[in-house]
């Protein structure tokens, strides 16, 4: 009997054990709090308290201190930007020297996020135009042709390649392939190294207006050959920023960040309301947001934001049956939620979700009959607890 009851106890010592550690390990650690927060917290919970018993001397000595601490905060921030913008400037220059110049527009457009005012960004961004072209060859790509190898060849130096980039609009100027032609220009200030009409016999030299050459390979160019392509006072104030915006938009929307995106879009069309492309964007940055509402369960943000992408397009199928869906599922959650507080008396709540119902749809269900028997029960109850 005696081993029986020491087991017993030893069993019953293990298995305390056992839910304590298992209880232990369900308790999440709290977040510790950084020591600026809390003197910032404290700061202002000590103001609040002096303001309310009437003492503004002390409140406001305490509404300073506190200032001071969100001021200090604000200026880490400000400096924080301004490190990453510069980071990103940094890699954006990067980029722009190995020629892959969409991605280092992409961290430029990051650091002026960051820091609108970005002088040397904002002339990275400035629209250029394309040099104007005196002679040129067109020079067709083989198996294994680097830019570089291609700027050695024509010109006698590798770091010409930026000029045939510019020239021919690559977007990343390593990306080459086989039977690809480009334009090799004599432009102003760049001429070709030693150039003898034998040396490229298979290449005829050509000799037409920089208008002509754009229009005959499908690109754009508006300089003529021979004139000044320096930017005049007017042009070089005007980097164009609604298109850096419009960039900026589409960066935000491939990143996921759909409000900014919308915050970035709307900014182009208060400039030109009519932007196909732009009001394109709108819808997919509503369509995607609501989606991310939708997951979160936040069902009539969701709505409004499919509905806002119907806006830009009231065809849209998808958009259709989201709006649908979003309207349901919220009307389904409140309807659960006003039954679960009836089922435990809690009238005045119960009454309070089915009315939400009752707002998107008055004949969802029983929510009429189920508002109607609860309003009634709980005047009742109120009547009741008035009585001495």
């Amino acid at each position: 009997m005696k081993y029986k009851l020491v087991l017993f106890l030893f069993c019953l010592t293990i298995l305390a054990l056992s839910l304590g550690g298992c209880a232990a390990l369900r308790e999440k650690p709290k977040a510790k709090e950084p020591p600026e927060v809390r003197l910032e917290r404290v700061l202002l919970e000590r103001a609040l308290e002096y303001e309310r018993k009437g003492d503004s001397q002390k409140a406001l000595q305490f509404y300073e201190a506190a200032l001071t601490v969100i001021v200090a905060k604000k200026t880490g921030l400000e400096e924080s930007l301004l490190k990453d913008a510069e980071k990103h400037y940094q890699m954006g220059l990067d980029y722009h020297e190995q020629g892959k110049y969409s991605k280092a527009r992409h961290e430029f457009l990051v650091a002026l996020r960051l820091r609108p005012d970005f002088p040397e960004v904002l002339a990275l961004l400035k629209p250029a135009p394309p040099p104007p072209i005196g002679h040129y060859v067109v020079h067709e790509v083989k198996e294994g042709d680097y830019l570089t190898a291609i700027a050695e060849k024509y010109y006698g130096d590798q770091s010409k390649f930026e000029i045939i980039a510019r020239v021919n609009e690559l977007e990343d100027a390593t990306k080459l392939y086989a039977g690809m032609k480009l334009i090799i220009p004599e432009t102003k200030g760049v001429g070709f190294s030693d150039l003898e009409e034998k040396q490229f016999s298979d290449l005829p030299l050509q000799e037409k207006s920089t208008e002509e050459t754009y229009q005959e390979v499908g690109l754009e160019g508006s300089e003529k050959s021979g004139e000044d392509p320096s930017l005049t006072p007017e042009q070089e104030m005007d980097y164009d920023p609604v298109a850096i915006y419009q960039e900026q938009g589409v960066t935000l929307l491939e990143e996921g960040q759909y409000l900014a995106a919308l915050h970035e879009f709307q900014k182009v069309l208060n400039t030109d309301p009519s932007r196909k492309k732009v009001q394109e964007y709108m819808a997919w940055a509503h369509y995607r947001q609501g989606e991310v509402f939708f997951n979160r369960a936040e069902y009539l943000k969701a709505r409004d934001h499919f509905y806002e992408a119907l806006s830009y397009d009231e065809e849209w199928p998808a958009c259709k049956e989201y709006v649908k869906r979003a309207e349901d599922a919220y009307k389904e959650v409140h309807y659960l939620k006003g039954i679960e507080h009836f089922e435990d008396e809690r009238l005045k709540e119960a009454i309070a979700e089915w009315r939400l119902v009752s707002k998107i749809d008055p004949n969802y269900k029983q929510v009429q009959n189920y508002l109607l028997r609860a309003q009634k029960l709980y005047e009742k109850v109120q009547e009741l607890k008035e009585v001495p």
